[in-house]
C-alpha cells in the first residue's frame, strides 16, 4: 500500500452504492483509513447521426451526481473521514481491479444473479474473487441490520495452505471491533487432516498472543459447506475466508463455495489473500 493511511476502496453503482459505501465507511473508519469511492463508465460510442446523445455521457453524468451526494453522506455520517473519487473509465472489474492495486480493502456489492445468469454474463464481485490484489469483501445487495456485538467474525477454514490469511484477517477483524472469534473448521471427511489440525494449533497459539483480549471458540462442521456457511451468516457480522493468491481460490472446496456464499450470503463476506511466512500484527 503507498498511502500512510490506508485505504479501502469501495465500488460504487446505482444499484447498491449506499449499502456498500456505508459497510466501507465504517470499515475506514475503524482502521484510520482513507475512503475511495471509485465508479466505471462505458467508453464512449462511435458517433452516430441517429444516436447524438450518447448512453455513456448519460451515465458519466449520473455517476457523478452519485459520487457527489455519496460525499455529502459520508462527510455527515462519518465527519472527519477523509474520501476522495475516482470516474474512471473501462469495464467495472478491470477498474475495480485496478484500484485494488493500492488499497488494503477492496469492498464490492454482491451480485444476486443466478448460476446460470452469471455462467452467460459473468459476475464483477465473480472475476474479483480470483484477481483483485488485495482483500475483497462482497456485502450484500439485500436490506440487511446490523448485527449486535456478541455476533461473532467467523473465519471458516478447510486443509489447504490458506488459513493463515484467514486467520491474520479474522483475529484483527475482531480486535478492532470488539467481538468475538469463531474458527468454523469445514471438511468433508469428518474429521480434520493431522498436518491440516496441527497447522492450524499453532496458528492459533500465535495469533492468540498477538491478541489476548480476543475471545476465540472453535466448531467444525461436515455438512455441505455452501449450506452450513450460508446458515452461518445469518448469525455472524463478518464471514471470513482465505485465498492463496491472484488467480487461485483457497481450493476446489472453497473455489466454488466462495461464489455461492457471495450471492447468499446475510452478512458481508471477506476474502482474504494469503499473508507473508511470519505472524503479522496488522493488515
Amino acid at each position: 500500500m503507498n498511502t500512510e493511511l490506508g485505504r479501502v476502496v469501495a465500488g460504487v453503482s446505482t444499484m447498491d452504492g449506499r449499502g456498500v459505501v456505508g459497510w466501507a465507511a465504517d470499515e475506514a473508519s475503524a482502521r484510520h483509513a482513507e475512503l475511495r469511492l471509485v465508479t466505471a463508465r462505458p467508453a464512449p460510442a462511435a458517433p452516430d447521426r441517429y444516436l447524438p446523445n450518447d448512453a455513456a455521457d448519460t451515465q458519466w453524468t449520473a455517476a457523478l451526481r452519485l459520487l457527489s451526494d455519496l460525499i455529502d453522506e459520508v462527510a455527515t455520517g462519518w465527519p472527519g473521514l477523509t474520501v476522495t473519487t475516482d470516474l474512471a473509465t473501462g469495464t467495472p472489474a478491470a477498474v475495480l481491479r485496478a484500484a485494488a492495486e493500492e488499497a488494503d480493502l477492496l469492498v464490492v456489492g454482491a451480485d444476486d444473479a443466478s448460476p446460470f445468469t452469471e455462467a452467460i454474463s459473468g459476475s464483477v464481485p465473480g472475476d474479483l474473487l480470483t484477481t483483485t490484489p488485495c482483500p475483497l469483501a462482497v456485502v450484500p445487495r439485500r436490506v440487511w441490520a446490523a448485527q449486535p456485538a456478541s455476533a461473532p467474525v467467523v473465519v471458516a477454514l478447510d486443509e489447504t495452505d490458506s488459513a493463515q490469511s484467514a486467520l491474520a484477517y479474522g483475529f484483527v477483524a475482531a480486535a478492532r471491533s470488539g467481538r468475538p472469534l469463531t474458527i468454523l473448521r469445514c471438511v468433508t471427511t469428518g474429521h480434520l487432516g493431522a498436518d491440516a489440525a496441527t497447522a492450524h494449533a499453532r496458528l492459533l497459539i500465535a495469533y492468540g498472543e498477538l491478541y489476548p483480549d480476543v475471545a476465540v471458540s472453535v466448531d467444525m462442521v461436515a455438512d455441505d459447506p455452501r449450506h452450513a456457511l450460508v446458515a452461518v451468516s445469518r448469525r455472524a457480522a463478518l464471514l471470513v475466508l482465505g485465498s492463496r493468491g491472484r488467480g487461485r481460490l483457497a481450493s476446489s472446496l472453497f473455489g466454488s463455495v466462495s461464489r455461492d456464499l457471495i450471492r447468499r450470503s446475510h452478512c458481508p463476506v471477506v476474502v482474504a489473500r494469503t499473508q507473508p511466512a511470519t505472524v503479522p500484527a496488522t493488515l
